[in-house]
């Protein structure tokens, strides 16, 4: 009896030792797995990194810099969803399709951005009473911020959609007020990545890389929401045009 107790014993044993061991190979294999979600982790960390190197290239005339960033969203945004492709083909395709566009708006936003910047620092110089200062201050503060809800929808709507230059201003502010705590959110994202800007400045283009990358899920679950409310109007409108059709057969 004890024989066969020892060899049970043994048995068991062994068959521990085995599954022990299947399981630190299948903990290696886990760790060393491409495809886990350490490494994909890294990868999209590497990538970023890489695209901020080729948006601060693209954006050094300034001018660029526009279409430099929306080649920037436009990789960014697929890979919130995980369907980038290579960094340089997808960035060089979205820089050339949308320079113009691009530009146009950049040159706009800026041109902007600095007249009511200068509007409000000529306001203290005003030969008028400070409660009118106050509410022209007001006024302007409430413009300015407006300006840059709007302006953070602007170039990613681009990447995102293909519409014309007027569309895509009044479709930015359309969505920048109609989301406001979305919008608020983002901003604050982009004012973290000016702080830590402010403390390690050069990696600045890497900062504006992941705080772009964080905003892309945030924009893309509102662009997403205007598509899905689009296709739910043509299917609506087709509904409506069979009804037609079906009441002109009846009559006919």
């Amino acid at each position: 009896m004890c024989l066969h107790k020892s060899c049970d014993r043994n048995a068991e044993g062994e068959e521990v030792q085995g599954e022990e061991g299947k399981a630190n190979k299948m903990d290696v294999n886990g760790i060393f797995n491409p495809q886990n979600r350490f490494w994909s982790f890294m990868e999209k960390v590497m990538n970023l990194c890489a695209i901020s190197f080729l948006w601060l290239l693209f954006s050094l005339p300034i001018v660029t810099a526009g279409a430099s960033t929306v080649a920037l969203f436009q990789y960014t945004l697929k890979l919130t969803r995980d369907e980038e492709g290579y960094i340089w083909r997808t960035f060089i395709r979205g820089f050339r399709r949308n320079f113009f566009q691009a530009t146009a708006l950049w040159i706009g936003m800026v041109a902007v951005g600095a007249f009511l910047v200068f509007d409000l620092y000529c306001c203290q110089f005003m030969p008028v009473p400070a409660a009118v200062k106050w509410v022209v201050r007001v006024l302007l503060v409430s413009l300015i911020f407006v300006y840059l809800l709007t302006a953070l929808y602007i170039l990613p709507l681009v990447a995102f959609f293909h519409t014309t230059l007027k569309k895509a201003v009044v479709h930015s502010f359309i969505m920048a007020m109609g989301n406001l705590y979305v919008s608020v959110t983002i901003l604050v994202v982009y004012g973290i990545a000016g702080v830590v800007t402010y403390f390690i400045p050069m990696l600045f283009m890497v900062w504006f890389a992941l705080a772009s990358y964080v905003a892309s899920h945030l924009f893309g679950s509102v662009f997403r929401r205007y598509v899905d409310n689009d296709e739910e109007k043509v299917d609506e409108e087709e509904e409506y045009c069979e009804k037609i059709d079906d009441n002109v057969k009846n009559k006919t």
